[in-house]
């Protein structure tokens, strides 16, 4: 078998074809060479037979190892060798089925051909086009069978053209695809090869002459692939013909069934209509003669005739819903044909620049499906209109009853003939409604499958564009350019200038337009009115700069209105823009369309671009409103224009080059306009970004954000000269929107931020006011002079209101960045088919593999970004919207916020693992593991973390508590889940671990209540009035303001000392800061009273003796500027007395060997 296949192949490329024109001699030689080769390949191939396996042995093989309970590990190897070769065996012949059909497929194709080409010229020769007359004869129920059928092949044809179509895709990419097949087969067989041979030091084993078995299977197997895909390479270009033959016929024979179908419809819309004028002319006759002139007659005939009328108009309906049904399914069969073989050739020619061709044509030849907005409304009044028909057609059942009442309401007697002229009219009108109700009925289906069809057309439609883009967006649809590019770009340049059609394309310009450019005539009298009001527009804008920083005048709406009217000032230049675009693309065709439609985009930019370059003139809103630096805004204000020159070529080119079918490779001009703008939007962006001074004060994340959107025209120019030209033109426009979006953010920042300033110092002025009003008020003083403050500082601006608005901002824009990118969101679909890992679920015999995609790994970097974002923001938004309004005791509010913050990084973490597939049930066990070591080698650290969440929840210190700890004094700042920072009275921040705050003995003088109690001590000398001093100190407390009346102050007496009464004065303030206030304040006063009473306040006298050496002693005094010398070098020495200091005596023994100090009470002084 396998030598005739082989000579058949032999015979087919034409070896006995060049034999027969030489001589016999040639051809005998050629014969015997030709015999000789397929007998070589025939004993290579009983070889190659011999030497595979039996099957029946190998199944053998595998029922013993399989009945063997507990394998060892050579047994589980030599089982699955085993399988392995039997599933090599049954692919092996599956192949050889597949090979011996393609050579009989190869052998049938000249006979095929040869009929396919008669056919064609016969279906090409029948110019005979089927009418509607052609089915007169036929009945309704006729026509309607044979429009089913003819429905049914249509449907048939059109699924064979799209297999075929799939093949000639297939044939168009099989070189490219069989030459890579067959260098991995034949690099598989090698391998494998090499591998059989090592395998002979192994010995005889099971497990070895498995693995032997299940090798030369597969080695006989990648041989039978290599044969397969050349004999496909080989019979590729007959079979291609072939298959573009039978498209041909399908498609001649798809658009004569269509004919067909077309006429069998309009026989059979004329056939309803005829069957329905035959039911109205059955039902309009009756007796003239009875009927004449007589009302109750006219008005029952009336009704009849509406129901006729609206029985033909039914059927008209019908019959147009009937063609759009058929026209729907013809569209749903063709894109589900589209739908089916879609796949097949994205992998049949993955990874060739044939493939991005391929789907644009695909994406044209897909229908444009508008869903008819007003059928369900049609739906449901149908079914409406059918209860009504089936309400009269019950009031009809007894027409001899209601032609009695008829004539009973009407007070007519029983005319001769006009009772049964009535009878006889209802009954025409039930036999009316009975045709109306089946005609509905009909049209009611009718409907619910045009609804129906037309979903699943919409639905596979959309998934089909969807599709198709995201392999556009993701497919190169051209070669890099590379240096042989550059080489040939003079020729090239010099080709594209010499061609006709960018002048067939100028020309187009300048045709009469057609008369909807003349909408745009409202654009060009706003232009004009504009430039007209210039000067009125200057002069509003420097009344309201003047009035800036007015505290009287100044609002917020004047920076909203000053942006309006510089919008005002920059817009006569794009609106004339826009008009132009909008005449070309409205009255225009070809290539005016699309220079319309790039005219209009780029009269955007330069509004943007002009608008942003008012703000920042000199003494403008950037300079006057938001207090930006002059220098700093010259320079921006000078490089939006050259970010506005930059965007130039970059719209034109980009809105321009998909109207061309040739690539930007092959328009050099072009691409060179559009690289080089890319390349200067990115060096404006980085200049822009880098423009604030000093740039290291932003934020790094900001800085690095601004950066990678500063290089993302790079990267766009990199997509182009990599080939993927349609992905870069796809995301220009969205970028540039993107800019435009990102500076309205700036500016409507900005303006809120000034907004919000401008509140902050008017309310801030009316406190004021109201001060001064009270306090002239009180004075009883007349007139106010109000002088106008300062602006306030930006950090005095509330900053939950500026917080909370800078979020709503943030969110706002964020929609509006979804909005303008959402529609290729559906693109990143496509990573989920890049596999950067396996995963492992399940355990034993459940276990699978998952893959994890670089979808997976960027949803993870998402969810960590989204984690950081939510953990920095939503707990100060919700302590600022719903914390602050409710009744928490102090510290609640921190406490929740806390604990919401580590709520959300431990969810996001848990989540992110999730997405990168590490679950629980592995990561459990980690976790564990860590938990214990970290435990002992961490132990402090989780003390203090489990502290920190004590603190959290119990609260025994909170955000602005004085505390006391140990020698420490001061107030808690912040708390986090470590530590705690505790800012002393001397402005120091003290890092205190929260472990310290739960086992060590802490004083906290504001827990529950910020009062505390001042105690002070106070001595007076003998002899004083101790009723006296008990009433001073009371009367010093009560006058002093920050000593609190409840608890009242107490005085108490509580030492009788060998030198003082003792008193003790125990107030108490309100506040912690009171405390030293309030004791200086009343220490003072005490002294003023003691004064004025006479009272002494007692003090401590110490007498000094000095002895000599022979032991003599001696008691001197000093006064100023005096001094005494005693015997023996004994020096006296007694300081003037001062209020409240004792006098000292010193005396010094000459021999120095003591000092004797006695102390006593005194009065007072000496």
């Amino acid at each position: 078998m396998a030598c005739r296949r082989r000579c058949r192949f032999l015979t087919w490329q034409g070896f006995p074809r060049r034999c027969m024109i030489r001589g016999a001699r040639t051809r005998v030689a050629h014969y015997i060479a030709f015999v000789m080769v397929c007998l070589l390949w025939a004993v290579g191939d009983a070889a190659a037979q011999t030497s595979l396996p039996e099957r029946d042995a190998l199944q053998a093989r595998l029922e013993r190892l399989q009945a063997i309970e507990q394998p060892d590990g050579d047994q589980r190897a030599a089982l699955e060798d085993t399988r392995a070769a039997l599933e090599g065996l049954k692919e092996l012949r599956t192949l050889d089925d597949k090979l011996r059909e393609l050579e009989q497929r190869a052998a049938r194709a000249p006979q095929e051909s040869q009929a396919l080409a008669g056919e064609l010229q016969r279906l090409e020769g029948d110019t005979a086009t089927p009418s509607a007359d052609d089915f007169d004869e036929l009945s309704l129920t006729a026509l309607q069978t044979r429009t089913g059928d003819a429905l049914e092949a249509l449907e048939a044809l059109q699924g064979r053209l799209a297999d075929v179509n799939a093949q000639l895709i297939s044939a168009q990419t099989l070189p490219e695809r069989a030459q890579a097949a067959i260098s991995e087969a034949r690099e598989r067989a090698e391998t494998r090869k090499a591998q059989l041979a090592a395998l002979d030091a192994e010995g005889e084993s099971e497990a070895a002459q498995a693995k032997r078995d299940r090798y030369r299977v597969e080695v006989a197997l990648a041989e039978q692939r290599a044969q397969w895909n050349q004999s496909e390479l080989s019979h590729n270009t007959r079979l291609r013909e072939l298959a573009m033959q039978q498209r041909d016929v399908l498609e001649k024979r798809i658009a004569l069934k269509e004919q067909q179908l077309a006429a069998l419809q309009a026989a059979l819309d004329r056939q309803r209509r005829a069957e329905s004028e035959k039911a109205i002319a059955e039902v309009g006759r009756d007796d003239a003669e009875a009927i004449a002139g007589h009302p109750v007659l006219s008005q029952v005939q009336q009704v009849n005739r509406d129901l006729s009328r609206e029985l033909l108009d039914i059927t008209d309906r019908a019959n147009a819903m009937v063609r759009e049904g058929i026209e729907t399914r013809t569209q749903l069969d063709r894109v589900r044909q589209v739908q089916r073989t879609l796949n097949e050739q994205i992998e049949a020619i993955r990874g060739s620049l044939l493939l991005s061709r391929i789907l644009r044509e695909q994406r044209e030849s897909l229908p444009e499906v508008e869903a008819l907005g007003g059928l369900q409304d049609d739906i449901a009044d149908l079914r409406l209109r059918q209860f009504d028909l089936s309400q009269q057609r019950d009031a009809l059942r007894r027409p001899q009853q209601l032609a009695d009442d008829s004539l009973a309401e009407a007070d007519i007697d029983d005319a001769p003939g006009l009772r049964e002229a009535l009878v006889k009219l209802f009954e025409s009108r039930r036999e009316l409604l009975d045709q109306l109700d089946e005609e509905y009925g009909n049209l009611l289906t009718i409907a619910i499958n045009l609804q129906l069809n037309q979903q699943q057309l919409l639905k596979i439609s959309k998934e089909l564009r969807a599709t198709i883009e995201e392999q556009l967006f993701w497919v190169a649809n051209g070669r890099p350019l590379d240096l042989a590019w550059l080489q040939q770009f003079p020729a090239t340049l010099g080709q594209r200038m010499a061609a006709a059609d960018w002048r067939t394309a100028l020309a187009s310009l300048w045709q009469r337009p057609d008369a909807g450019a003349l909408a745009v005539l409202p654009l060009l009298l706003l232009a004009g009115a504009l430039l007209l009001w210039r000067r009125r527009i200057k002069a509003s804008l420097l009344r309201l700069h003047e009035e800036i920083g007015r505290l009287k005048r100044d609002t917020q709406m004047h920076t909203p209105r000053a942006i309006g009217l510089n919008a005002l000032l920059a817009a006569h230049g794009p609106l004339t823009m826009a008009a132009a675009g909008g005449a070309l693309n409205l009255g225009g065709q070809g290539f005016a369309v699309v220079l319309g439609d790039a005219l209009l985009q780029l009269a955007l930019a330069w509004g943007v671009v002009a608008w942003a370059r008012r703000l920042l003139v000199s003494d403008g809103v950037a300079a006057r409103h938001f207090h930006w630096s002059p220098a700093y805004v010259l320079r921006l204000r000078r490089l939006l224009l050259w970010l506005g020159m930059a965007l130039i070529p970059v719209i034109l080119v980009s809105n321009v080059a998909p109207f061309n079918e040739a690539r930007l490779a092959e328009r050099p001009l072009s691409l060179s306009f559009l690289l080089l703008g890319l390349v200067a939007m990115s060096v404006v962006l980085v200049r822009l970004i880098l423009a604030h001074v000093p740039f290291f004060g932003l934020k790094l994340f900001r800085l690095l954000l601004g950066l990678a959107l500063a290089a993302v025209p790079l990267v766009l120019a990199g997509l182009i000269i990599m080939g993927f030209e349609y992905t870069a033109l796809s995301l220009i426009g969205r970028f540039i929107t993107s800019i435009y979006i990102l500076g309205l953010w700036i500016l409507v920042e900005a303006a809120v931020v000034r907004g919000l300033a401008v509140a902050a110092r008017r309310l801030a002025y009316r406190r004021a006011v109201a001060r001064r009003r009270a306090q002239a008020k009180e004075d009883t003083e007349s007139g106010l002079e109000v002088v106008e403050e300062p602006p306030l500082d930006m950090e005095q601006v509330n900053q939950q209101s500026l917080r909370l608005s800078k979020l709503i901002l943030f969110l706002g824009f964020t929609l509006v960045l979804y909005v303008v990118w959402a529609d290729l969101l559906g693109v990143l679909s496509y990573l989920d088919n890049v596999t950067v890992w396996q995963i492992e679920r399940g355990q034993g015999e459940a276990m699978t593999t998952s893959p994890i995609t670089v979808a997976d790994v960027l949803m993870a970097l998402a969810l960590v970004a989204l984690t950081l974002v939510m953990a920095r923001n939503l707990p100060g938004l919700l302590e600022v919207m719903v914390l602050s309004r409710l009744s928490l005791k102090q510290g609640s509010a921190y406490a929740i916020s806390s604990l919401l913050s580590y709520t959300i990084v431990g969810t996001g973490v848990v989540v992110s693992l999730g997405t990168l597939g590490v679950s629980w049930d592995k990561l459990q066990w980690l976790v564990a593991a860590l938990g214990v070591g970290l435990g002992f080698g961490l132990q402090e650290i989780f003390a203090n973390f489990i502290s920190g969440l004590i603190i959290l929840f119990e609260r025994p210190v909170r955000i602005g508590d004085t505390i006391t700890l140990g020698n420490l004094h001061g107030t808690v700042s912040r708390i986090r889940i470590r530590a705690t920072t505790v800012t002393d009275f001397d402005r120091k921040e003290i890092i205190i671990p929260n472990k310290t705050f739960v086992t060590d003995q802490l004083i906290n003088w504001s827990l529950s209540d910020n009062i505390t109690r001042v105690v002070l001590t106070y001595g007076v000398s003998h002899g004083s009035d101790l009723e006296l001093v008990h009433r001073l100190l009371r009367q010093a407390a009560v006058e002093n303001p920050r000593v609190l009346k409840d608890p009242e102050p107490q005085v108490f007496c509580l030492e009788y000392g060998a030198t003082a009464f003792s008193f003790e004065l125990r107030i108490f303030v309100n506040d912690l800061m009171d405390r030293l206030y309030a004791s200086d304040e009343i220490n003072r006063r005490l002294d003023a009273l003691f004064h004025q009473h006479g009272i002494r306040i007692a003090f401590n006298q110490m007498d000094v003796w000095l002895h000599d050496a022979s032991g003599r002693q001696a008691w001197v005094s000093s006064r100023p500027q005096e001094t005494a010398t005693l015997g023996d070098g004994a020096v006296s020495a007694r300081p003037a007395r001062r209020d409240g200091i004792e006098d000292v005596d010193v005396g010094r023994s000459p021999s120095g060997d003591g000092t004797d100090a006695d102390g006593g009470g005194g009065d007072g002084g000496r």
